[in-house]
């Protein structure tokens, strides 16, 4: 657009915190609104299911407990934030002049890093910001085609705020192995419980389909962007996930590159 440094940072930072924002506190509404029905579905479940009632009964307060602990660390979350607004606004302060400077040279903190160095230092980071960027891309596509798929099976089951339990759900679209199904699997078993049994059927045929969908679009774009068999990108996002937990999302990129390296270094090339 061709606009100053300094208003493009600003455009940037505002749609970053207000697109985060508006994000969560959609997330927190849609969350709040979901757990009484859950509540009441759980309820349900032990006029359906013949077991002791004394385990029935413990199982249902210790998923009322989760939740009430649940709600409580959201409005905690809430508060802390409101607790800690210098920490916030000297974050924000120092997020905008890094996307200042970042708009005018992207290199610009490479004067900490001794000059011996820099070259072989640069090299890597610009290789490790070009497979981030294409990680980045990559994942976006597949949670927007996870969003899209669950908003419309959503809608079509009748769910209320089918795009709010769609995004709600989306957020677990990053874990490796079950992904969604964290949520769609307990809930399906939840309706084939309280016998709700077609309904439990097709969010199990959702989540396969959603699936395997899934799947074949992560291949193609892997194939088509890193040269790199989307069965070795999975396992080592996962690996990185379960070693360093949400911060191995953002290391991820760093062991794939480890990885394409590898997979072109001379002794595993084939002659």
């Amino acid at each position: 657009m061709k606009l100053p440094s300094f208003i493009t940072a600003l455009l940037t930072e505002f749609i970053v915190v207000a697109g985060i924002t508006v994000g969560l506190l959609f997330l927190i509404s849609v969350l709040i609104d979901t757990l009484p029905v859950l509540k009441e579905n759980l309820l349900n479940v032990s006029s359906f299911i013949h077991v002791p009632v004394a385990i029935t009964t413990q199982i249902r307060d210790q998923l009322f407990e989760l939740f009430d602990i649940l709600l409580s660390k959201i409005f905690q979350s809430i508060q802390d934030i409101l607790q800690h607004l210098v920490e916030v606004t000297i974050f924000i302060v120092a997020f905008y002049f890094s996307l200042y400077e970042t708009s005018r040279n992207k290199h610009w903190f490479f004067v900490y890093i001794p000059a011996r160095f820099r070259k072989p230092i640069y090299t890597i980071f610009e290789e490790a910001t070009t497979l981030f960027s294409y990680f980045i891309t990559v994942e976006i596509r597949l949670a927007l085609i996870t969003f899209g798929m669950l908003s419309i099976g959503f809608y079509f089951l009748n769910f209320s705020q089918p795009v709010g339990k769609a995004l709600l759900v989306s957020v677990c679209d990053f874990l490796p192995f079950l992904g969604i199904g964290v949520f769609l699997i307990p809930i399906s078993i939840v309706f084939m419980a309280t016998g709700k049994v077609a309904i439990g059927i097709q969010l199990i045929v959702l989540y396969i389909v959603i699936q395997l969908t899934r799947q074949f679009a992560e291949s193609m774009m892997w194939a088509s962007t890193m040269q790199i068999r989307s069965v070795h990108a999975f396992i080592l996002s996962a690996i990185s996930l379960l070693l360093f937990g949400v911060a191995g999302i953002i290391i991820s990129p760093f062991i794939l590159l480890i990885a394409v390296k590898l997979q072109r270094h001379p002794i595993f090339v084939s002659k």
